[in-house]
């Protein structure tokens, strides 16, 4: 049987976690997700992701702290930093993520099959 690649979503807007939950498991990936930042390092260190795919803008957590917390724990887990930004600046935050060692940005709002390439692109 062939390991799925797995991955750990964060962001606080459920009804798109659950929508990236569904796509991702039926494009076969093993996902596991949470709509809070600072659960999301407990979960990192048990599920133990190939990919974390976050949010930036968050309460109390927020993605670029979980970047910078997760690269301590596993310097080379890849990372997709997603944004709509907060007030238009999503270009902002998603440039800093990219500095921070996020793998790959990606604005908000993106197709599904947008975020396949960008995830596929990591596991190739």
């Amino acid at each position: 049987m062939e390991n799925k690649t797995k991955i750990l979503i964060v962001d606080d807007y459920l009804p798109l976690l659950e929508m990236l939950n569904e796509s991702l498991v039926n494009s076969g990936y093993d996902v596991v997700y949470t709509n809070d930042g600072a659960e999301a390092t407990n979960i990192f260190t048990t599920f133990n992701p190939d990919i974390v795919l976050t949010d930036i803008v968050m309460p109390g957590v927020d993605g670029i702290e979980l970047i910078l917390d997760l690269r301590k724990i596993n310097a080379s887990i890849k990372v997709v930093a997603m944004s709509g930004g907060n007030s238009g600046r999503a270009d902002t935050y998603l440039n800093m993520a990219k500095k921070l060692g996020a793998n790959k940005i990606i604005p908000k709002p993106f197709k599904v099959s947008e975020l396949l390439k960008q995830l596929d692109s990591l596991v190739a």
